[in-house]
């Protein structure tokens, strides 16, 4: 598009030639006084030959502030007086002024050409009044730099702003539009006319000075004044003339003579007074002779008959305006920061009440007191929300920020981020009705209304709460406030839900960490007991065929031999041979145990049955108390988890003393994981922590060679956990075990009560 509005640019630049030229005797007068070689009298004789700029001549070099008076009537006796310079820039201030007088805009009429020219012409006596100060202290033309022309200073002040009438001209309706935008945004006239027309007044009215072969001083006042001294190009040969004009019209800006469109003041004052090289005293001389200046130039150039008493009441006027303009907008500026400081000091005590680690739900309530003392509504309800999660928690927060209900809710597994609406304040529509149904009656007024929480471009949460019709626009002026305060909520929310994730996430990651050692224990064991079986089956395979031989010649030597000591020796053969054989069938049995097959089983009974065969392992007698609640059956092999618990009670009747010993059975169902838990308890001589350590290892024990092989235990667990249950031990030396052997129900029951002890079994 840049193409095209290079084009746009240059057609408007075009119309420019529409505009009226100089009169053919100006140009000529311009065009003579260029050349070095020209007399006063071609200039005489030009300004002569047409009676009309002869007579507005005469009346312009009318100078009572320069002691000519008005007997002045030929051109001649003008050029004598004022000199050819003051002559040549006079010619071409009055041809240039009248261009414009037949062309009238056909706009609004909001750019008011009379105001304009005031400030003109009050620019152009405040560069002359100021050029003539530096006249009168340097008189020598060899000092350097050399003055400026006061005349020609005069005449740059009064066209530095002719791209103005000429976009009024050319593009009527549209320099209305940029004047009431202007006088709206109390801005800069040429940054609105860049944007809105792509080029500003300071070009085209270089543009038409090329076009009129105006003066290259003239021409470089008309395009660069208003920049500061360091910003203008180097090869301007005139940098001080152009100095001069911007200070002369900051000068008249800030006395609100006239209407100039800008509202800004980027340099400094004192900047360009250093640059153009006049002191404080001759600037202050100066804004008190210019009114006084102005109705004497202002009658010459025909802007009226203003007395010096009235420029300054107008000028008083504009500048009552722009003062009660600028209290308006402090008012309102107050008033604005006012409103701001409300909503940042409920941002910081908002920030301020909460704890580092405050837990979400702290968070909610926090932002619910907080929303309900910036909106004035009560009660709130404010809402949190995970991704990914299928539920939200809620709380509603009372006028006194208390926490009057809380609840979690069903709620889609992604809320989407809304679109549109005044400012952060959004209509609760059917995206929020999962939250509605349950909270509406709850609410204020008829309508509910929503502020969304986000972050990382998802909603994480929101604030409900009801009022009256117009809600949204009712806080529209706030919205800037609302989305910082609602930025605050979301960082607060958000930083409580990923440290409640973590801390989440930190426990579900030790309870992996420890179903993974579980797990790894396990899978050391389920190999361990691979390698026994298979060291178990080789050895069967190997060690049964010579054990057999061995046992049964050694059997047959027993029969043959009459010495009673050989006899003996035969038979122990024969005995140790069968012995090393079931040592390596009790191997088999417990590293590859036969399939368990679970029926339904009355635990009573199959206790009962372990108890007898206990007791028929020991000798000696033990008294055995049973207490069963009431317990369903159970899901296990009989035969293995009778063995199992055989196993155990042999083991608790050989800890315990004959005659001060006892052990207890005790049975009851958990009906959180539908499992039936047995416990055995003994007051026996207990397990120190190696010995517990290593209870269910095959072939360990803490008894004396021989005495026994170390299966028992070992051979439980398999049988047990073959069943889909699981065994744990409790001991401390001295103190007695506990065997706690869980086991599957064969069906949940709803309740389990105590009762007294079943019976009691005695040897």
């Amino acid at each position: 598009m840049p193409d095209l509005k290079e084009k746009r640019i240059e057609l408007i630049l075009q119309q420019l030639q529409q505009l009226p030229t100089l009169p053919s005797v100006a140009m000529r007068v311009l065009e003579v006084t260029s050349d070095d070689e020209s007399s006063a009298r071609q200039v005489i004789d030009l300004i002569s030959s047409d009676q009309s700029l002869t007579a507005k001549i005469l009346r312009l070099v009318h100078r009572a502030d320069q002691g000519v008076s008005s007997d002045v009537t030929t051109v001649e006796r003008a050029v004598v007086l004022l000199g050819f310079e003051a002559v040549r820039s006079a010619v071409l201030a009055v041809s240039v002024f009248h261009v414009f007088e037949g062309h009238e805009s056909q706009g609004a009429g909001r750019f008011q050409r009379e105001e304009f020219w005031k400030h003109s012409l009050a620019v152009a006596c405040c560069a002359e009044l100021l050029a003539r100060s530096l006249a009168e202290r340097s008189p020598e033309p060899a000092v350097k730099p050399p003055p400026i022309e006061p005349a020609e200073a005069f005449v740059c002040g009064l066209l530095h702003d002719i791209g103005k009438v000429a976009l009024d001209a050319i593009l009527p309706k549209s320099f209305d539009r940029i004047v009431e935008a202007t006088d709206l945004l109390r801005g800069n006239i040429a940054d609105l006319e860049r944007n809105v027309i792509g080029l500003d007044h300071m070009i085209v009215g270089k543009r038409l000075g090329e076009q009129w072969l105006l003066p290259a001083v003239l021409r470089d006042c008309i395009w660069l004044h208003g920049q500061g001294p360091d910003a203008l190009p180097g090869s301007v040969a005139n940098a001080r003339v152009v100095n001069l004009i911007t200070l002369a019209d900051l000068i008249v800006r800030e006395q609100h003579l006239g209407y100039s469109g800008n509202y800004l003041f980027p340099t400094p004052r004192q900047v360009l007074v250093q640059a153009v090289g006049v002191t404080e005293s001759e600037v202050t001389a100066a804004q008190k002779r210019l009114l006084e200046t102005m109705q004497i130039r202002a009658q010459s150039l025909g802007l009226g008959q203003a007395s010096s008493g009235e420029l300054y009441i107008s000028a008083l006027a504009r500048a009552n305006e722009e003062l009660g303009r600028l209290g308006e907008q402090l008012s309102a500026r107050n008033r604005r920061l006012a409103m701001r400081a409300k909503f940042f000091d409920a941002l910081a005590q908002f920030q301020g009440e909460l704890r580092p680690d405050a837990a979400p739900s702290l968070v909610l309530q926090a932002i619910g007191q907080t929303a309900g003392d910036v909106t004035g509504a009560s009660p709130v309800a404010v809402f949190s929300f995970q991704m990914g999660q299928p539920f939200a928690e809620l709380i509603l927060v009372d006028e006194n920020g208390d926490t009057i209900a809380s609840s979690m809710l069903d709620c889609p597994p992604r809320l989407a981020k809304p679109l549109g609406g005044e400012g952060p304040v959004l209509v609760a529509g059917d995206e929020m009705e999962w939250l509605l149904a349950t909270i509406s009656p709850r609410l204020s007024s008829d309508h509910r209304y929503w502020i969304c929480l986000e972050a990382e471009g998802a909603c994480i949460g929101g604030v409900v709460w009801g009022a009256k019709v117009g809600e949204s626009q009712r806080l529209a002026p706030q919205a800037q406030e609302l989305t910082a305060l609602a930025a605050g909520w979301s960082l607060a929310l958000r930083t409580a839900q990923i440290r409640d994730a973590s801390r989440t996430l930190s426990e579900q990651l030790a309870e992996t960490n420890r179903q993974l050692q579980s797990a790894q224990s396990e899978l050391l064991r389920s190999r361990t007991l691979a390698s026994v079986g298979e060291m178990a089956a080789g050895a069967a395979h190997e060690m049964n065929n010579p054990l057999a031989v061995i046992a049964g010649r050694a059997q047959v030597l027993a029969t043959q031999v009459g010495d009673v000591k050989l006899k003996h020796a035969a038979n122990t053969i024969a005995e140790n041979a069968n012995r090393l054989s079931q040592i390596i069938t009790d191997l088999m049995e417990f590293a590859r145990p036969v399939p368990p097959k679970p029926l339904q089983t009355d635990l009573a009974e199959l206790i009962d049955r372990a108890i007898y065969d206990a007791k028929n392992l020991q000798s000696g007698d033990r008294k055995i108390d049973v207490t069963m609640s009431e317990v369903p059956p159970v899901l296990v092999d009989p035969q293995q988890v009778q063995s199992a618990f055989t196993q155990v009670l042999h083991n608790a009747l050989q800890a315990t003393d004959e005659k001060s010993g006892t052990v207890a059975v005790h049975a009851a169902y958990d009906a959180f994981s539908s499992r039936v838990v047995v416990t055995v308890t003994d007051n026996g001589c207990g397990m120190d922590e190696q010995t517990l350590k290593h209870a269910f290892d095959p072939f360990f024990s803490n008894l004396p060679a021989g005495r026994r092989r170390g299966l028992g235990l070992a051979k439980a667990m398999r049988w047990v956990e073959g069943s889909g249950g699981s065994i744990r031990l409790e001991s401390k030396p001295q103190q007695g075990t506990r065997v706690m052997v869980f086991l599957p129900a064969a069906w949940p029951v709803a309740t389990s009560a105590a009762v007294e002890p079943r019976r009691v079994a005695e040897g």
